[in-house]
Parts: structure tokens; sequence; C-alpha cells
């Protein structure tokens, strides 16, 4: 199938771009959803569906909530998938612990069978290094013992793809030797590269998911309206990067300017807004009683 490539891609590390790939209804789409699936679990997918996950039209307001990929395997399995651009803040792992706990006990029904509880999976592509102290750029989590390393039921996982520790490849015929999971992760960090694009083109030869991410982000690439929301969501990410630095400076100076506080305030009300951080972080960050800033979150919702 011959594709028309733009002049440029789009960065499949935005929320708004990578869920696009995913989740168009088409063949290419649809595979690339399950190469990258099997890849990430370890199992083979042979069918999924995408859960309906859409934004509002304030998106603005909640890209950390929204833009994840929800899917149900044809056995009940749930999955989340999320492209996260952010710095790494010292909450994402309980963030992500309470995101998987979330998807089983969305399954749960009164009276079910134990045995029938479907396994759950928190994937996070992460475009930060979540640890430096270990080079390891993939890390599958389950509960286990921590004296023995045995596990439970492995019904909770929650697994982490570190983009920047992902290897170079200076020889691309070692391609074919790559792990898929390493072979997606590559895709995803240089797709848009243009000095990338040799190698782009052998690991779309090597993984026919991978074929099929390319062909889409090729496609969803000639629309105008993408590069647009694409720019806006840039600048909600500068937005945010800034409002975190400014409402740290602003925490440090409480007492010590007039208006201090009613700055730390609305800096705090102005990143619940951007739903990006907890309730807990922005109380550290902004120099505020943690109960404050629920009582600012619970007043956002009414």
């Amino acid at each position: 199938m011959t594709v028309t490539k733009p002049k440029k891609l789009l960065n499949p590390r935005l929320d708004l771009n990578f869920k696009a790939i995913f989740t168009q209804n088409t063949p290419e789409s649809r595979c690339a959803l399950k190469s990258f699936l099997s890849a990430a679990t370890g199992r083979k997918v042979v069918d999924v569906l995408v859960v309906g996950n859409e934004a509002s039209e304030q998106f603005e307001q909640e890209r950390g909530i929204r833009y994840d990929i929800n899917c149900e395997f044809s056995d009940g399995t749930k999955a989340e998938i999320e492209m996260q651009g952010g710095s790494k803040t010292s909450t994402y792992a309980k963030r992500v612990e309470y995101h998987v706990s979330r998807l089983l006990s969305s399954v749960a029904e009164v009276g079910d069978d134990w045995d029938t509880l479907p396994q759950a999976y928190q994937i996070s592509l992460l475009n930060f290094k979540y640890d430096s102290t270990n080079d390891n750029p993939i890390h599958h989590y389950t509960l286990m013992d921590s004296a023995d390393n045995s596990h439970l039921s492995g019904i909770l996982n929650v697994i982490f793809m570190e983009l920047p520790k992902m290897p170079e490849i200076t020889n691309l015929d070692d391609i074919k030797n790559l792990p898929t999971a390493v072979k997606w992760c590559k895709f995803l960090q240089e797709a848009d590269n243009p000095n990338k694009q040799d190698l782009i083109s052998r690991l779309a030869e090597s993984e026919e998911g991978i074929m099929g991410a390319e062909t889409t982000l090729n496609k969803i690439s000639m629309d105008g309206w993408r590069w647009y929301f694409q720019d806006r969501e840039k600048d909600i990410q500068r937005d945010y990067t800034t409002m975190i630095h400014g409402a740290r400076r602003e925490g440090r100076a409480e007492g010590k300017a007039e208006g201090a506080r009613e700055t730390a305030i609305e800096n705090a009300k102005n990143l619940l807004k951007l739903g990006k951080l907890s309730c807990e972080e922005i109380a550290e960050c902004c120099s505020l009683p943690l109960e404050e800033v629920q009582k600012f979150a619970e007043e956002l919702t009414k």
C-alpha cells in the first residue's frame, strides 16, 4: 500500500499523537496496537477493544487524565497505556499503582468468583529517566515478597518503558536481534526525526505492527488540524513547566513578600486545572497545607 509521505511527521511522544497512532479505525492502527501490547506484556494479543476515552472541549485542563489509551483483551484483561512526557515526580509510582488498581476494581462485581478476575496492566512509556541508578530501560512490576522474590497472583502489573535509556543503534543490521519492545520504543523515540528515517524504515520492515504505526503516523501527519493541536499541547507543557517553577519560587518566598500567599493559592488553583499533579505535589511545591489544596480541588469539581 503506497502512502504519500508528508514533509514533516508529528511527534509521537505527545499525548494526542500517541493516542491517534493506536486508536484509528484502520487495519494498520489495530495491528499496531496488538503488536505493541504483545511486546509490552509478553503475551500474544489476538484481539483487543479500545474503550472510549474522549477528551472534553477543555482538553488542556484534563490532558493528564483523558489521553491514556484504555483497552480490553478478549479474555477480559484490562490495559491502560500512557505516554508520559513530563519530568519525573516523586509520586509517579503511587499514581500508576492507583491506576492499575482502579482498572481491576472496574471489572470486579459483587458475587464474582475470585478465580475469574482478569489481569490488569498499566503501561507507561516515559520520555524521561524514572530511575537514573538503573540502566535497564524496561521494568515489569508485580506484587512480590521482598525477601525471597516470590509472587502473588500476578493480576496487577505495572510496566515502565524508559525511552532515554534505549540503546543507540549504530548498525541497522542489528535491528533483527532486538526485542520487539525495544523496537517499539526506538520507533516512538525517533519516528519524527528526519535524520533517522533509515532506522525507522528498517524497524518497520522487521515488525508488521511498527509498519502499521509508521503508515498511520504518515497519514495523520497530513492533517493540518493535528499540527495546530500539537503546537497547542507544546504550549500547555511550557505553561505547566513555567507554573511549576514559579510556584516553587513563590513558595520559597512565602512570608518574605506581601501577597506571597495569594500568589501561591493562585498557582495551586492553576496547577489543579492542568490536572497533571496530585494535591500532595501541589501542596509541596506551593508551600500550602494539603487540606487547603484538597478543598480547592473539591471546589473545581462542583
